[in-house]
């Protein structure tokens, strides 16, 4: 096809490809060649088509992306279960009251004094069963034993002991203290008229004496016959021995 004064000449079979990117200058280039053309006050002769020609065709390719035919998936976001935690069951346990009573502290006791060992004396006069007056003293003799000897501790003495009866009834009695030091000096012991006196309570009585060696912390005072501080025995007591009392001297 021509045109006498503008032609756009196509070879048989040709294809004029426009790409994606130019198929609208192409198509915007056309228009203002098409409009110059028809403007022309030229007579345009008449195509002439023969039986066998190929038309000619304008062939605008336009590409596009084919579309998937499944579109993807996205990645699956995995939700974490929330652990399940079974509650505890806290069972509180019965209150036992205490089998056992509470322990008892023990109160403090006086801390003894040192021990002490050294014997028994021997009683010597008077002799069991000599009778005595009430209205006199007792004069009372005893052995002390070998550890005593020229000893001059002023805190070992002896205890002596007496008890009166009436038959199987305790009338009356009494406990006196000498220091070894007293006795060893004077060899004899004295228990005084007053004393004897109060052993008989008024009527005839038999007096059981009986002596231990013995220690005292603080001494002993020979005039009250006493001793005083912590006193301990140093020695088993003497065998008893009876003195009977029998009107008055």
């Amino acid at each position: 096809m021509s045109h006498p004064r503008c032609a756009i000449r196509y070879l048989p079979g040709e294809v004029v490809k426009i790409t994606q990117y130019h198929w609208i200058i192409a198509l915007g280039v056309l228009a203002l060649t098409v409009s110059a053309c028809g403007n022309s006050n030229a007579t345009l002769t008449p195509p002439t088509r023969l039986a066998t020609q190929t038309p000619w065709i304008i062939y605008i390719p336009v590409t596009t992306t084919p579309e998937p035919a499944t579109l993807p998936l996205l990645p699956t976001a995995q939700v974490r279960a929330a652990a399940t935690r079974t509650p505890v069951r806290v069972v509180a346990k019965p209150t036992v009251p205490p089998t056992k009573p509470p322990s008892v502290v023990p109160t403090a006791k006086p801390t003894a004094g040192p021990a002490c060992s050294i014997g028994t004396v021997a009683l010597t006069f008077p002799g069991n069963g000599d009778p005595r007056g009430k209205g006199s003293a007792f004069e009372m003799k005893w052995t002390p034993p070998a550890a005593l000897s020229g000893l001059s501790d002023p805190n070992v003495g002896y205890k002596v002991e007496l008890t009166s009866r009436r038959g199987s009834k305790v009338v009356n009695g009494a406990t006196v203290y000498v220091s070894h030091n007293k006795y060893f000096q004077d060899g004899k012991f004295i228990y005084a008229r007053e004393a004897v006196t109060g052993l008989a309570a008024g009527d005839n009585a038999t007096v059981t004496w009986q002596v231990t060696i013995v220690k005292a912390s603080n001494g002993f005072d020979d005039q009250q016959q006493n001793a005083s501080g912590n006193i301990i025995p140093c020695g088993s007591p003497s065998a008893p021995s009876d003195i009977k009392l029998e009107g008055f001297d």
